[in-house]
């Protein structure tokens, strides 16, 4: 994507407003760094991403990433050897590593939910032991640990001890009477790292010992007791040997860093990708984006769309990265924009300061911030993949190149020209202007002519009368304009596709107090001709809209219909179902009964018989199995179909002494009996008497 592109659709200063919700160094430069993609699977991969990371956060989750330090140079530098690094940088090296090793399992535990933010969770190198053995090692304050080794807790040990036994001589002496009258002061002080006490110096030779140094005045003596001395001398020596121990301390965890010097590189670009994809995330939340879809057909679709940078500019923070809530989205109109769906090009014209730009800016904008990974603050968004975007917006003089701002803009159109092609985006602002209208116009329209033969998408303003009826002899061709309130003079900052607007400049003069003397001649040298030609062309787009209205009218008119239709269908199906059941139900009871019936009759038989007639018994004992059988299926197949829970008010059920459905009306608090409307009728009746049928019917 050229700078200049870039530049003129301000894709900086949303990276600046991106910036803001970055938390580390490394992932506030992947943001500068951040570029608009062309490879479609990169782009849709990115946006996943994105989309991912604003909804684990919309559901709470919070990432453990604290402003760590870039420490990529420190480890380069232990690799490349030459001294030891110092403890406090080991100390960040190891917070460093601690965060990319919470970062990577905060993310791996998201889930298969979130399938590439775990992805990017296991992308992020951990080196568990270095941390464990530089935290063990030293602290946070620089200071190298006494564990870090033996050797260093051995002398550290030796040290004590020795510094205790010269404080405590120290302290005799200065309580001692033969010293003390001659101190200055009853403290001992440190002068070139030996202990030694402040004499006044016309007595010095009352208090034995080696002078290390005097005031500025030369009236105190600074001297080392000669009871002191040798573990004085035992102490320093220590304390060269605690300085060796914790070079080879040092050199040792430097060594251990220049050996992990890939992963911690690696981890810390990580973190940066992982800062990037959050500050995606929380900007889509706060701006209340969503993930557009990608295609690579050039059709374009915006639904609500706003501009991010108006939208930031409704918040009172400075700098800061804004909330949801500090946000005023009610103050900038939604845009609605379609290209390549039923029109290639779209001419859009209206008042001065209505928006016009804002729309190309929009467009533009949208179309970067989504191939850069970012989601869009609109409703609904399809963006193509363009292989080129070209916006010639602005009003810019050259004055490196003494070019005028007519020139500034031609130059660009011939540039355009020669080089987009029919999968290219065009966004031309005020095509025609800063020379003659005639021929501005005559060129505008020569320009629109050549854009249209080649096929690309492009979105053009334009004041110029010639250029507003352009679209009506071309199909592939469409007006818009953006609103105006005719009786308040004011724009609306609302985009209409398939109106021609007026520049109303005429009418805001007015307003703002040019005399009607002069509104009257500049009304009467309008040209006639092109007057006519203008209210010709808008009278047919008036006409066309209305048709197209009337269409879309009835069109809604045979949905609604179609729609009741077939609700009326369905419900009737589920009707004539419903009685269909009940029918079969009424069968089977009364079936049931008669089988019954039979049944015990046969029973009866059966033991009537049985001693006297054993071949006619074992016929009738046949029929009474037979009849036992069916009697058992029919009751089966109506089980199926009873309620498995006890009675209830509004509940349907068949009387089986009546042979006759009914609807329960009262259950008593028992459950033994309800009240039963059977047609106009009401019956008491006992609940064992009743078959209640469920929803199965």
């Amino acid at each position: 994507m050229e700078p200049d592109v870039l530049r003129v659709l301000e894709f900086g200063k949303v990276k600046s407003v991106l910036a803001a919700y970055a938390i580390t160094s490394r992932g506030k430069r992947k943001v500068d760094a951040l570029e608009p993609m062309d490879d479609v699977g990169a782009v849709r991969h990115a946006l996943d991403e994105t989309f991912e990371m604003a909804q684990a956060m919309g559901e709470g989750f919070s990432l453990p990433l604290p402003p760590v330090e870039d420490v990529s140079p420190a480890a380069e530098r232990a690799r490349a050897g030459g001294g030891p690094l110092e403890p406090q940088l080991l100390w960040r090296i190891a917070e460093c590593m601690d965060t990319a090793s919470r970062v990577s399992n905060s993310l791996q535990r998201l889930g298969s939910q979130y399938p590439h933010l775990t992805a990017l969770g296991r992308c992020i190198p951990q080196c568990t032991e270095l941390v464990a053995h530089i935290r063990s090692s030293v602290d946070s304050s620089g200071t190298v640990l006494d564990e870090a080794s033996e050797d260093l807790k051995a002398i550290r040990h030796r040290i004590r001890s020795l510094r205790k036994r010269i404080e405590d001589s120290l302290r005799r002496l200065i309580a001692s009477p033969e010293i003390r009258p001659h101190l200055q002061y009853q403290n001992a002080t440190m002068c070139r790292d030996r202990y030694v006490l402040p004499v006044n110096a016309y007595r010095k030779h009352e208090v034995p010992g080696l002078v290390h140094g005097s005031s500025d005045s030369g009236a105190t003596l600074y001297i080392e007791p000669v009871q002191i001395i040798e573990p004085g001398n035992d102490l320093g020596e220590a304390l060269g040997e605690e300085e060796e121990e914790v070079r080879r301390v040092l050199w040792r965890l430097t060594r251990s860093v220049a050996a992990e010097c890939e992963n911690i590189v690696t981890a810390v670009d990580r973190l940066g990708d992982v800062d990037l994809v959050r500050a995606k995330g929380a900007m889509s939340v706060a701006f209340q984006m969503r993930k557009p879809d990608i295609n690579t057909a050039n059709v374009l679709e915006l639904l609500g769309a706003r501009h991010p940078l108006l939208v930031r500019l409704t918040s009172r923070q400075e700098g800061a990265a804004p909330r949801s809530e500090d946000l005023n989205f009610g103050a900038v109109v939604p845009l609605d924009v379609r290209l390549r769906q039923d029109f290639t090009m779209l001419v859009i014209t209206g008042p001065n300061t209505g928006g016009k730009t804002v729309v190309l800016k929009t467009v533009g904008l949208l179309c970067l911030m989504a191939r850069a990974g970012m989601h869009v603050p609109a409703s609904y968004a399809n963006i193509p993949l363009y292989d080129r975007i070209y916006a010639d917006i602005g009003d810019e003089q050259s004055l490196e190149q003494s070019l005028s701002t007519f020139s500034a803009h031609m130059s660009r159109v011939i540039r355009i020209l020669k080089t987009a092609t029919q999968s290219s985006l065009v966004l031309l602002d005020d095509l025609g202007a800063g020379t003659d209208p005639a021929e501005g116009g005559a060129l505008g329209e020569a320009v629109l002519k050549r854009l249209v033969e080649m096929g690309c998408s492009a979105i053009v303003v334009t004041h110029l009368g010639r250029l507003k009826t352009f679209a009506i002899p071309r199909p592939q061709v469409e007006n818009a304009s953006m609103d105006f309130d005719s009786r308040t003079l004011q724009p609306r900052y609302h985009l209409t596709i398939g109106t021609i607007g007026s520049s109303n400049a005429l009418e805001i003069s007015e307003r703002l107090g040019l005399s009607q003397a002069i509104l009257a001649d500049a009304r009467s040298m309008l040209d006639s001709e092109s007057a006519g030609q203008y209210s010709s062309a808008a009278d047919q787009i008036r006409l066309a809209r209305e048709d197209a209205e009337e269409r879309l009218q009835r069109t809604q008119y045979l949905e609604q219909e179609a729609e009741r239709l077939k609700k009326e269908y369905e419900e009737t199906l589920a009707r004539l179902k419903a009685e269909e059941a009940r029918r079969g139900a009424d069968f089977g009871m009364q079936l049931r009964d008669s089988l019954a019936q039979l049944h015990e009759e046969a029973d009866r038989l059966y033991e009537d018989t049985r001693n006297s007639y054993k071949s006619l018994a074992r016929r009738i004992r046949g029929v009474r199995d037979g009849l036992a059988e069916c009697l058992e299926k029919v009751s089966s197949l109506l089980g199926g179909h009873r309620l498995q829970r006890p009675l209830q008010t509004g509940d349907e059920v068949y009387v089986v002494k009546l042979h006759r459905w009914g609807t329960v009306e009262r259950v008593d608090r028992q459950g033994e009996r309800a009240r039963v409307r059977v047609g106009d009728s009401q019956i008491e009746i006992a609940v064992e008497e009743l078959q209640p049928w469920g929803e199965g019917i």
